[in-house]
């Protein structure tokens, strides 16, 4: 039995000298990194052709080493907030403002305002016309003055006149009801039936903090915007979020069975979140599933499957929010035509995918001494398994305040390390591991037959020697 156990001891042993040290060489390329000061760990947010260049979507072919050639743990967190715990939504109050029909001076509204002791508005006059039926409705003033949140976008509900309506609004801002600045310039409302399709645009999305007051006007429109109710939600949804953009084209077309598919590869391996089409023509409007897939061996998954629209109504133009989903960083793409209303059945209108990422940030910590390397693109590495240690860096900073420990990285000159050659994945080694298990298992069954039988000859010989002296 002390035989089997050394056996086992030489084989783990075995494979900790077979595994090989990763060197820099291994790398296409890499850049140096710059910091400015001592710290624990370090930030930087990967820049776009780390995507380009690394073999595998997770990553592992990425790593960082310090100046003497040694590698530095790091882990990567995704910069985007998950907005389904964060996103707050709260009713806004809101006031009417009048003139006189038959003036068209728009800018020149007086308004008469009343507060209650804390400032919050409860009543307004605008303009004092004897008669409320020489009176339109030109605009609304919205009081965030004791709203419990900062908005960072508003929804908009009004009564719905006829079929189609498309509004062009402005949004300005004020802290004393006197001294307007603008804050959102041309924004789209629309509600509108087209191509047998419901067509919604009710969200305005604010650059900025907004301040105590907004007024709300819109551009000359042949019927009023009657709001019944206004909506603030304290973030944006992950879908109208700035990110970059990349765009796929010349898509292979495949009909079958009459369903129109479009297939895109791309060179990526980017963290996509969304994705937005782009039609050969304006007032194109269609039902269109996103799949992807890793490889051509995985299976397709939808992404999503919605309404995708560009329309021009009375000189606005109007395009649906870009799809929302969770990040992937699958290659291979297709847009499935569910429902056509963009000429694309007729197979010589060509669509353009266009998906939405947003950097990863990666985490490495400062040991060893300067100059760190950033290194990617490994066909070797990618090869290898995860880091045994992965997570503890990130929850290390969880418990940890980050502004105390995080100092940021910047990106350096960039240098060529191994190549196109260190991209080609090599030939796998020969098992080693698996075939001194299967000899260990052998030996052992091959030992325990052998005790076995020794142990049944001296059974056998005993007996044996206990009849002959019977006798």
């Amino acid at each position: 039995m002390r035989h089997l156990l050394l056996l086992f001891v030489l084989v783990f042993s075995s494979g900790q000298l077979m595994a090989e040290e990763i060197s820099t060489r291994d790398f296409a390329a890499g850049y140096y990194l710059e910091i400015d000061k001592n710290a624990a760990v370090y930030a930087l947010e990967l820049p776009e052709d780390v995507y380009h260049t690394v073999k595998s979507a997770d990553l592992r072919d990425v790593e960082v080493f310090n100046g003497a050639g040694e590698l530095v743990p790091h882990e990567f967190r995704i910069l985007t907030t998950d907005l389904s715990t964060l996103r707050e939504e709260e009713p806004v109050p809101f006031f009417p403002l009048f003139q006189e029909k038959a003036s068209k001076d728009t800018a020149g509204v007086s308004l008469q305002v009343s507060r209650d002791a804390a400032g919050a508005i409860i009543n307004i006059n605008s303009d004092q016309a004897a008669n409320q039926d020489d009176q339109q409705v030109t605009g609304y003033l919205l009081d965030l003055s004791h709203l419990k949140q900062t908005l960072a976008e508003l929804e908009f509900y009004w009564q719905k006149d006829v079929d189609s309506s498309v509004f062009t609004v402005n949004i300005e801002q004020s802290d004393d009801l006197v001294r307007w600045t603008p804050l959102v310039n041309r924004a789209t409302l629309a509600d509108l039936q087209f191509g047998g399709q419901m067509v919604e645009r009710r969200n305005v999305q604010l650059p900025r903090q907004p301040r105590k007051y907004l007024k709300l006007s819109w551009q000359e429109s042949r019927w009023p915007l009657r709001l019944t109710k206004i909506v603030g939600f304290s973030q944006v949804i992950e879908a109208r979020r700035d990110k970059r953009w990349v765009s796929l084209f010349n898509g292979v077309v495949l009909d079958k069975n009459k369903q129109i598919q479009v297939d895109f590869t791309s060179n990526y391996r980017l963290p996509t979140s969304s994705a937005k089409i782009r039609f050969p023509e304006t007032n194109s409007i269609a039902r269109l599933s996103i799949q992807s897939r890793p490889d051509v061996d995985a299976t397709w998954r939808t992404r999503c499957e919605q309404v995708f629209y560009d329309l021009s109504f009375e000189g606005a133009s109007i395009k649906n929010e870009p799809c929302d989903f969770p990040i992937t960083a699958d290659s291979l793409w297709r847009v499935v035509v569910k429902q056509d209303g963009a000429g694309l059945l007729s197979g010589n209108r060509a669509i353009t995918l266009q998906l939405g990422w947003q950097p990863s940030e990666l985490l490495f910590i400062g040991r060893g001494t300067p100059p760190y390397l950033l290194a990617f693109g490994s066909g070797k590495r990618a090869q290898q398994d995860k880091n045994p240690t992965s997570g503890m860096l990130l929850q290390t900073i969880k418990n940890e305040s980050s502004t105390k420990v995080i100092s940021q990285a910047k990106l350096g000159r960039k240098i060529s390390l191994g190549g196109e050659l260190a991209l080609q994945s090599p030939a796998k080694p020969p098992p080693w591991k698996k075939w001194l298990l299967w000899s260990v298992l052998i030996l052992g069954v091959g030992l325990l037959a052998f005790m076995a039988r020794s142990l049944i000859k001296e059974m056998k010989a005993a007996e044996e020697k206990k009849v002959f002296e019977e006798r």
